[in-house]
Order: C-alpha cells, then sequence, then structure tokens
C-alpha cells in the first residue's frame, strides 16, 4: 500500500529533481528556481480545486 502524501514527500520530490537535472546535465540554480516554482503553483492549484 501506498502510505498518504505529506508535505516533506514534495520537498523531496523538488531536491531530487533538481540534483538529478544537475548531476545528469548540469543545469544550474535557475532551473531549480523554475521547478520550485512550478511544483509550488501546481499545489497551489491542487489545494484550489480540493475546495
Amino acid at each position: 500500500m501506498i502510505r498518504t502524501f505529506i508535505q516533506k514527500d514534495l520537498e523531496y520530490v523538488i531536491e531530487a529533481h533538481i540534483r538529478i537535472y544537475r548531476d545528469e546535465y548540469n543545469y544550474d540554480d535557475s532551473f531549480a528556481a523554475c521547478i520550485t516554482f512550478a511544483v509550488k503553483q501546481g499545489q497551489n492549484l491542487l489545494q484550489e480545486i480540493e475546495q
């Protein structure tokens, strides 16, 4: 069974995505900012839909 999502999961997904793309493709901090912003926007949209 998959456990319930917690906020810490989202932080891990962001961190892992940034780390993998930095290591594999030499992406810089601007990519990190873009991913963080996009994920946070998605989270906000999901919260709006759930209300």
